[in-house]
């Protein structure tokens, strides 16, 4: 299926992947990436992705673009005329794996790469217990849904969890509990968890020296993200950054973030960077076994399946290195189960999943800064929200996507979305309504 449109033009200027980026080559491989996962796994529409998800990444190519998709391959190409000449990007979806950006390798030499994985058959998930309260009302988290997407929360779907039970749920039309949704940041939090694994299994331990280059640090620093690489995870004053250009300038993550500089002593400074979540993936993968098939046996077998979660995705850079940081897909239920885990401290059935030192302690406890743990986002909203539990953490992902948990109010608030680059470019007033919207729910929920 090929079809054509005129670019629209970028509407206001925002961080690289808000979709007002203006090299091509990050535009049209985020483009791609996006159509590709979002259509094939969350099985959302083509014109909603366009429209809902990358209308200004679209909007910013400097020409119109081809839009080539292989439904039978499984293939998205987005094509431009860049200075000339066509420059094409190309997602190619693996079953079990997801999508993977092309920058060396054509498909087939892709599919070469896992080809004889044995991977565990996608089942529907275990259902959730419910007990739903048809006196919650989730409206707050949809109020500010306008037409024009630029300043819209684009809220898609909010679903909650309470003393163990769903006991609210709302959707727009192209959403259910059972979507698939992508984690972008919150896939983090799913990497300390595999840690905290690994550490169990004996196969790793929080103080053991790791390298990249000339980079040498603990497993400890790349949890609290004081990794002491140069990093910079959105344009700085010069428009610098390392984040697009590691998705989709290179095929190889974890390479990327070894060759960059140190700026600092590991352990002595919080610096958010999706390059130390990779280092930290590449860490975990090592110790599982060192291949691909070796990880997705631990995660799939020791953390989502003891869960009830059979049907979740992690993707891959083209080198074969865990998007860890970035790129996981669970139904929303499922990341409901996730954000319990951590209200049940790890316990889940007759299971210890990770220990509760491991939740309480190195993910759940302060780690460099106060307001960050373990791959994890600790309370950093109480002075503007006095109401919101002291105990509150979350996980937060790139355009609006949340999990926040509260273990005294054994609570767990999942959203998704797609905040516009205006919305985006004040993400803190939007973190607060959000927030403000988890304090409407509890209030709703003890009254």
């Amino acid at each position: 299926m090929k079809n054509t449109v005129l670019a629209l033009g970028c509407i206001t200027s925002s961080l690289a992947l808000s979709g007002c980026n203006t090299d091509p080559n990050v535009l049209l491989g985020y483009s791609a990436n996006q159509l590709c996962s979002r259509h094939f796994i969350s099985d959302e529409p083509i014109d909603f992705i366009k429209q809902r998800v990358i209308p200004e990444a679209l909007g910013a190519l400097p020409s119109a673009y081809s839009l080539d998709i292989d439904p039978t391959k499984k293939h998205i190409s987005i094509t431009a005329e860049v200075d000339g000449q066509s420059l094409t990007r190309t997602s190619v979806f693996r079953q079990g794996l997801g999508c993977t950006l092309l920058h060396e390798l054509t498909p087939s030499q892709l599919h070469a790469q896992t080809q004889g994985l044995q991977l565990p058959t996608e089942q529907p998930s275990t259902p959730l217990q419910k007990a739903i309260r048809h006196d919650v009302s989730l409206d707050k988290f949809f109020a500010t849904n306008h037409l024009d997407y630029t300043w819209s929360d684009n809220t898609f779907a909010v679903a909650v969890m309470y003393q163990g039970k769903l006991v609210a749920e709302q959707y727009d039309a192209h959403h259910s509990g059972n979507t698939r949704m992508l984690s972008w940041s919150m896939a983090k939090t799913l990497t300390g968890l595999l840690t905290g694994v690994l550490e169990q299994q004996g196969k790793l331990t929080l103080d053991q020296q790791v390298s990249f280059g000339e980079h040498s640090m603990s497993v400890k620093n790349l949890l609290n993200m004081s990794s002491g690489v140069k990093w910079a995870e959105t344009p700085d004053i010069h428009g610098y950054e390392d984040l697009a250009p590691m998705w989709y300038h290179t095929g190889d993550s974890v390479n990327y973030v070894s060759k960059l500089p140190t700026e600092y002593t590991p352990g002595t400074k919080f610096e958010y960077a999706t390059g130390t979540t990779q280092l930290l993936s590449d860490v975990v993968k090592v110790a599982a076994g060192g291949d691909i098939q070796s990880l997705n046996d631990v995660y799939q077998s020791y953390l989502f399946a003891p869960l009830g979660i059979n049907n979740a995705i992690a993707e891959f850079d083209e080198a074969g290195n865990l998007r860890g940081g970035a790129r996981m897909f669970l139904s929303i239920h499922d990341w409901l189960k996730v954000g319990q885990l951590f209200n049940q401290q790890g316990n889940w059935g007759d299971k210890q999943i990770v220990s509760q030192k491991w939740i309480n302690e190195v993910m759940m406890g302060a780690g460099v800064v106060d307001h960050y743990g373990g791959q994890l986002w600790l309370n950093d909203l109480g002075i503007w929200l006095p109401s919101l539990p002291k105990d509150t953490v979350s996980l937060r992902g790139h355009r609006g996507q949340y999990v926040v948990i509260i273990p005294s109010k054994q609570l767990v608030v999942a959203r998704f979305g797609a905040y516009g680059s205006v919305v985006n470019q004040s993400i803190g007033l939007a973190n607060k309504r959000l927030f403000k919207a988890v304090v409407d729910v509890i209030k709703q929920l003890e009254q």
